[in-house]
């Protein structure tokens, strides 16, 4: 009713104001929709500027999974440990001889290597429980008493609790090397500890004879820490495996360095080094192979006051990569 009061009003008004009215009424209704269109459009403008706004931060695309943490493998298979091992030669002369030793395997991956120094510490790390493994490093020499332990080393050593620079420069740069780099491959070479294989490796165990190498690695004029051998002795081995892991192995007693050479090259290394050996052989694993006073005896002929040694390398798990 109020509708056709309304339109009556518009159509019998003479004067013009029902026209004014009803141009009024449609002004108004076109502002609203003029308002209501600007509005939408507004939106879609200010929307188009978001999206284009959001695209250029990468912060605020789709969040990325963090990769999940690596746990490092059981202690027994980091450091593998076997006994009474034995491998049987074939002499020159058509005859065998049986090579027995006792090693430990490990995944260079997931070791650390500190400085366990002091004399004679042998029984210490006996006891040690959170160690894998103790073994001989580099040759040393004595005489220096303005020195913590009064001797030099003869190779660098980058560890993972600190590095040891060699007293003997000439003994670390004209020797070999091995090494692990930063993603657990386990490297050789020759020289001293220099700035580029500071950046390239995280462990570095410098000082050694290198005894068996593949063909054409050797730098001329390469000497090696030893001559001729000819004493039967007792042997440190630092065997690199071709899956990737470092072996270290001790020998038992009455190995010539022929014997030595042919039992290497039977273990099928990638290459081999000798540290230290003879009366300073040392291969501890804590609650399973142990440093006992017969054990003195044995690895030095009989005569264990030669058997002092002022460190070891001693061989932890590392918690991650």
């Amino acid at each position: 009713m109020a509708v056709d009061s309304a339109k009556a009003k518009f159509d019998i008004d003479s004067n013009g104001m029902g026209v004014v009215l009803s141009v009024s009424r449609v002004r108004w209704v076109l502002i609203a929709v003029t308002s209501g269109a600007f509005g939408v459009l507004a939106a879609l403008v200010a929307t188009s500027r978001l999206d284009s706004t959001s695209a250029s931060f990468p912060g605020l695309g789709p969040r990325k999974e963090s990769p999940a943490p690596v746990l490092p493998p059981p202690r027994a298979e980091i450091a593998v440990f076997v006994s009474d091992q034995s491998v049987v030669l074939e002499e020159d002369n058509g005859t065998t001889r049986t090579i027995a030793y006792s090693s430990v395997i490990l995944d260079p991956r997931w070791i650390d290597l500190q400085f366990f120094g002091g004399w004679s510490r042998e029984f210490e790390a006996n006891e040690d429980g959170e160690a894998l493994l103790f073994f001989t490093g580099p040759t040393f020499e004595k005489g220096h008493p303005q020195e913590p332990l009064g001797m030099v080393i003869h190779g660098d050593l980058k560890l993972s609790d600190q590095t040891v620079r060699a007293g003997n420069r000439a003994a670390a740069e004209g020797r070999a090397f091995i090494a692990i780099r930063h993603d657990g491959v386990l490297d050789f070479g020759f020289g001293s500890l220099t700035e580029q294989a500071d950046q390239d490796y995280r462990l570095f165990i410098g000082g050694l004879h290198a005894f068996v190498l593949p063909l054409d690695s050797t730098p001329p004029g390469y000497k090696g820490v030893y001559g001729p051998m000819t004493m039967a002795d007792v042997r440190i081995v630092y065997g690199l495996r071709d899956d990737g892991r470092l072996e270290v192995l001790e020998t038992a007693d009455g190995v010539f360095f022929p014997d030595l050479r042919r039992f290497v090259e039977a273990k099928g290394f990638v290459a081999a080094f000798l540290p230290d050996h003879a009366s300073k052989s040392r291969l501890i694993v804590p609650g399973q192979r142990l440093w006992s006073e017969d054990q003195a005896v044995w690895v030095s002929g009989g005569k264990p006051s030669i058997t002092a040694l002022p460190f070891m390398l001693r061989v932890v798990a590392r918690s991650q990569l």
